[in-house]
């Protein structure tokens, strides 16, 4: 039989040498600088967190302990399908009774927990209220400033009472003074020290207004999650690029979370776990800590 190698071999001595040959390598300039930023030891993360949390619960004054609470919450919603309202307000009472708040299921209790979903005709944020509205009347000045200095879609507010070491509520005018008869009288004793001062701050109401056509796109359980912190405690809204993952970014991030995360559960828990006059600075402490935590065991589980 005749070799076929003959016919193959003169093909390939007919390719020219330089055909054959690789390209060149196209010429490389200086690497690019690698900057390798190790992640932040425990003690660093904590006090990320410990800072954030300060920016994020709105701070109280004269040395008065975080607002919160003293009874379970009676949740309304109102502003979307009946059958929507009932899902979100049945949401929030399930995490007030997660979270150590507690829930009043009784179809006759008092609504402290107010949520609605304002319709287009109301018109945008700004226009929902003013320093004259009724719903702020109760309000000091300056968280009445801080209602109508908040952007987005949302306004949020509490109606917070300060008490005395008797529980009895302290005179507006004066954080010193407590009333006897219809009129204020100074309290005599001070706090033991500045940290562990003898008033306490209860939540009395909550308020939690979102515009209607922002809420479009979310499910209902972010937005009962969403309403669940701002009623819960004093907070602002939380703009994307947080330290910490967070439902309080609902309306600015892109991709916000499906639900409570590990820091907002922190939130809501710790400060309802400290006792009722325990200083901000140890909330905040606990808070961090609690979170830490958590992402720890996040790792190990990976």
């Amino acid at each position: 039989m005749p070799s076929r190698a003959g016919p193959v071999l003169g093909l390939l001595l007919a390719v020219p040498a330089a055909a054959q040959e690789p390209p060149p390598t196209a010429a490389r300039g200086p690497l690019a600088e690698i900057v390798v930023t190790p992640p932040p030891t425990e003690a660093e993360r904590r006090k990320e967190l410990r800072e954030f949390s300060r920016e994020v619960i709105r701070p109280p004054r004269m040395r008065q302990p975080i607002a919160k609470f003293a009874f379970p919450v009676c949740v309304t919603v109102f502003g979307l399908a009946p059958e929507d309202t009932e899902v979100i307000a049945e949401r929030i009472r399930a995490n007030a009774e997660a979270l150590g708040v507690g829930a009043d299921r009784s179809p006759t209790c008092l609504p402290t927990v107010r949520v609605a979903f304002m319709a287009p005709a109301a018109g945008p944020p700004e226009r929902w209220l003013s320093t004259a509205s009724p719903q702020l009347a109760h309000l000091a000045t300056y968280q009445r400033e801080r209602v109508l200095a908040e952007a987005g879609p949302v306004r949020a507010w509490n109606k917070v009472v300060v008490r005395n070491f008797e529980g009895g509520p302290m005179a507006h005018a004066d954080p010193g003074a407590v009333m006897y008869g219809g009129r204020p009288v100074l309290l005599l004793i001070e706090p033991f020290s500045s940290t562990d001062p003898i008033v306490t701050t209860e939540i009395t109401g909550a308020a939690v207004l979102i515009a209607r056509e922002a809420a479009e796109g979310f499910t209902l359980g972010q937005l009962a999650d969403y309403a669940t912190i701002r009623a819960l405690l004093g907070t602002g809204s939380v703009e994307a690029g947080a330290p910490v993952r967070t439902i309080l970014t609902l309306f600015d991030d892109a991709a916000p979370p499906a639900g409570l995360t590990d820091y907002d559960k922190a939130l809501v828990r710790e400060l309802y776990d400290a006792s009722r006059n325990v200083g901000p600075r140890r909330v905040y402490h606990d808070i961090a800590r609690a979170v830490v935590a958590a992402e720890r065991s996040g790792e190990r589980g990976h």
